[in-house]
């Protein structure tokens, strides 16, 4: 439900869309600002949060890890990092010992910074506004500088592994060679480099896409109750039709939520697995 104060609803979307920026160069807190010196501080906060919340979890759980009956919590991520090893063992089938933890850190943190979206969306931005913080947008993966950040460190995480499974000389035969032999070694380096580009833009502008839907339509589901005035008929009606609405969407979005966390993660398991491959 609104309860933020706003003239009308254009205001209150545009308030809910700006980010809480930092410019580097002069060191001053900016308001929807572009340029690579501009730092979104709300995506860079949540994000190292909800990553400590992660570890910290887990690592509770691994530091008092017992051979005994587990408790509630214990079974819980025992689950969780066999359902994930499962994953990693039906799509990866060579030898480093890093691309399960890997697969298991980043699903988890897709997944926590998606459940951010569940939150009531004036909750943070209100407590936020009560320490002076004018502006605060609490879904790091519907920023695409964190979304796309994220998967090009998958990428290069990847690529650079190529080199270690095949050695230079095979990551040049598929970028040269394949798939139409020597005689078209430009068509192929074309096609190939496509193919590799694709991944982490694909990768990333996918989950953007799909979190910041999510958080437009909280904000427009919001919007009912901008004016709610609690002895007004229509007032009442807008109020039933947001909890109906925003309740409905709620259910949905928290598939929507799981489901990008695990196709970013079985996806970084896959390009993990293309880039051992020697065929």
């Amino acid at each position: 439900m609104a309860t933020e104060a706003a003239p009308d609803a254009g205001h209150y979307i545009l308030h809910h869309l700006t980010y809480l920026q930092l410019d580097l160069q002069s060191g001053k807190i900016v308001e929807n600002a572009q340029g690579f010196w501009v730092l979104n501080l709300d995506s860079v906060f949540f994000s190292l949060l909800l990553a400590a919340l992660f570890i910290w979890m887990f690592g509770s759980v691994a530091r008092r890890a017992n051979a005994g009956v587990p408790g509630k919590w214990q079974n819980f991520v025992e689950m969780c990092v066999g359902f994930v090893d499962s994953q990693v063992k039906d799509a990866y089938h060579h030898g480093a010992k890093f691309v399960a933890p890997m697969a298991l850190l980043i699903g988890f943190w897709v997944f926590f910074m998606n459940f951010m979206d569940l939150l009531p969306i004036d909750l943070l931005p209100k407590i936020g506004g009560g320490l002076g913080v004018d502006h605060l947008r609490v879904v790091p993966s519907a920023d695409p500088n964190v979304a796309l950040g994220m998967s090009i460190t998958v990428f290069a995480i990847a690529f650079g592994y190529s080199f270690v499974a095949k050695g230079f000389k095979g990551v040049g035969a598929e970028f040269l060679f394949h798939p139409f032999g020597k005689w078209m070694m430009p068509v192929n380096f074309l096609l190939k480099c496509v193919e590799e580009l694709a991944k982490p833009v694909s990768l990333g502008l996918r989950l953007f896409g799909n979190m910041y839907a999510g958080e437009i339509i909280f904000i427009l589901l919001a919007c009912f109750t901008l004016n709610y005035v609690p002895t007004s008929l229509g007032s009442n009606l807008g109020l039933l039709a947001q909890i109906l609405l925003a309740t409905g969407w709620t259910i949905f979005h928290v598939l929507i939520i799981s489901l990008q966390a695990y196709i970013f993660m079985v996806l970084t398991v896959v390009y993990m697995a293309m880039a051992a491959d020697h065929h």
